[in-house]
C-alpha cells in the first residue's frame, strides 16, 4: 500500500471511531429544560446544532459508502454538505440570540416562498396540502408567525452569504481551498463538471465514465474524519451531555494525519498557508482533554 493510500485507510478508520463514539446522537433526547436548582429552557440554538450535528454524522457515512464503491467524485457532495452545516453551526454558537432568530426568519420565508409557489403552480394540490395540517401543526404555525412578527423586517446587515458566515467563524480557508472547488467540480452543472468526464478523440470527444486526470480528488476520508470532529467538538462545548470521552485522542490523530498528508502534497506548506491556519494546526496537534 503506498503511503497515500495508508493515510486513507487510517483516516477511514479515525471517521468510523468518530461515529461509534458518537453514537448517542442517534437516541438523544433534547430536553425542553435543563438545570437542576433553576430549571431554565433549552435553549432554541443549542436544540438546532444538535440537529445540524446528527445530520453531519449522516453526510460522513453517505460520504464513505460513496468512497468505498470508488465514487469518489460523488462523495465530495455529502463533504461539501457538512461543511455548510459546520459553517451554520458555528455560526449560531457566534451570536445565539441574533442568529437564532435570523435563521429561523430565514427558514420560514423559505417556506411560505415555497408554498406560494406551489400556489400559483398546483393551487389544487396545495389547498389539499393545507386541508391536511393537523391542529397542532396549525398551533405551531400561528406561534412561528407570532414570533415573525415580533422580530419585524431584516435589516439589510443581517443578509449575509455563506462566504461571508464561513469567514466569521474562521472557515474562509477551508471555503476558498475547498468548498469552491468541491462546488464547481460535484456539485454545479458547470462546464468544469462536465469536462471532467471528457477527454479528445480522433473524432471528437470521448465520455468516460470515470473521472479523467483533470480531476484532483480531495482526501475523502480524511475531510470527513476532519470534518465531523470540528462538528462534534463544538458541540461538546456546548452541551456537556454530549461530550465525548474519545474526543481529545482522536482529534490529535485526525490532525496528525493532516499533517501527514499535507507533508506528502505539499512539503512547504507551512511557508505557504497562512498564519493563522498552521497556527491552528500546531495547537490541535497539541489538544488538552479540557479542551473537550
Amino acid at each position: 500500500m503506498t503511503q497515500a493510500g495508508e493515510v486513507a485507510a487510517k483516516a477511514r478508520s479515525l471517521g468510523l471511531a468518530l461515529l461509534e463514539a458518537s453514537r448517542k446522537y442517534e437516541a438523544f433526547v433534547i430536553p425542553t429544560f435543563e438545570g437542576r436548582l433553576r430549571p431554565q429552557r433549552f435553549p432554541p440554538h443549542r436544540r438546532a446544532i444538535i440537529g445540524l450535528v446528527g445530520r453531519q454524522r449522516r453526510f460522513l457515512r453517505a460520504a464513505y459508502t460513496l468512497a468505498d464503491a470508488g465514487q469518489v467524485l460523488e462523495a465530495v457532495g455529502p463533504l461539501r454538505s457538512m461543511l455548510e452545516f459546520l459553517i451554520c453551526q458555528r455560526w449560531l454558537a457566534l451570536d445565539p440570540d441574533r442568529n437564532w432568530q435570523i435563521w429561523m426568519k430565514d427558514d420560514h420565508a423559505a417556506r411560505d416562498h415555497w408554498r406560494k409557489k406551489l400556489r400559483e403552480h398546483a393551487p389544487a394540490l396545495h389547498d389539499a396540502a393545507v386541508e391536511s395540517l393537523t391542529p397542532e401543526q396549525l398551533k405551531e404555525g400561528e406561534a412561528v408567525a407570532a414570533a415573525r412578527l415580533r422580530l419585524g423586517d431584516r435589516q439589510r446587515k443581517d443578509h449575509q452569504t455563506l462566504e461571508q458566515r464561513a469567514a466569521q467563524v474562521g472557515l474562509s480557508f477551508i471555503y476558498d481551498g475547498l468548498y469552491r472547488y468541491e462546488s464547481s467540480a460535484a456539485t454545479h452543472p458547470t462546464m468544469f463538471s462536465v469536462d471532467l468526464l471528457l477527454e479528445k478523440h480522433p473524432k471528437g470527444l470521448l465520455l468516460r465514465g470515470e473521472p479523467t486526470t483533470q480531476f484532483v480528488p480531495p482526501p475523502v476520508y480524511l475531510h470527513g474524519a476532519f470534518l465531523l470532529y470540528e462538528a462534534l467538538k463544538g458541540n461538546g462545548e456546548l452541551t456537556p451531555a454530549l461530550r465525548l470521552r474519545e474526543l481529545p485522542s482522536l482529534g490529535r490523530d485526525i490532525y496528525a494525519l493532516v499533517v501527514e498528508w499535507t507533508n506528502m502534497r505539499l512539503p512547504n506548506w507551512r511557508e505557504l498557508l497562512p498564519r493563522d491556519v498552521v497556527d491552528q494546526i500546531d495547537f490541535d496537534l497539541n489538544l488538552d482533554v479540557s479542551r473537550s
